[in-house]
């Protein structure tokens, strides 16, 4: 299994279109963490920790803890939005992972030298 790495978020009380407007007016992501029949968690991350991480590459594939309000969750990103124009995040989805968590992941293979065997 490759590195996990961590993400610092905050928790938000409002959800919705305003909502998540004014948390990117904040210079931040709207996220959701759902999943392992918890109830879903609206969070806002740095905008600059979750693009790197999104144009970094292997982003949908990796294991990731939030640290939420000092709280550490483990989580998978499930999906992401982008600006049209921009290439911004604009919303990510992560699906929180438990102990007994089974995930299917597709997973990207890449030949090296296939054009000589």
């Amino acid at each position: 299994m490759s590195d996990t790495y961590e993400l610092k978020a905050e928790a938000r009380e409002q959800v919705g279109k305003g909502s998540a407007r004014a948390v990117r007016r904040n210079g931040k992501v709207p996220a959701v963490i759902y999943g392992d029949k918890q109830p879903p968690l609206a969070i806002a991350l740095t905008y600059k920790d979750i693009y790197y991480k999104i144009h970094g590459g292997g982003f949908l594939t990796t294991i990731a803890t939030i640290d939420v309000d000092g709280k550490k969750i483990q989580v998978l990103p499930k999906d992401y939005q982008l600006d049209p124009v921009r290439d911004f995040p604009v919303h990510v989805d992560f699906l929180r992972i438990g102990k007994d968590t089974e995930v299917n992941v597709d997973v990207p293979v890449h030949f090296i030298n296939e054009d000589k065997s």
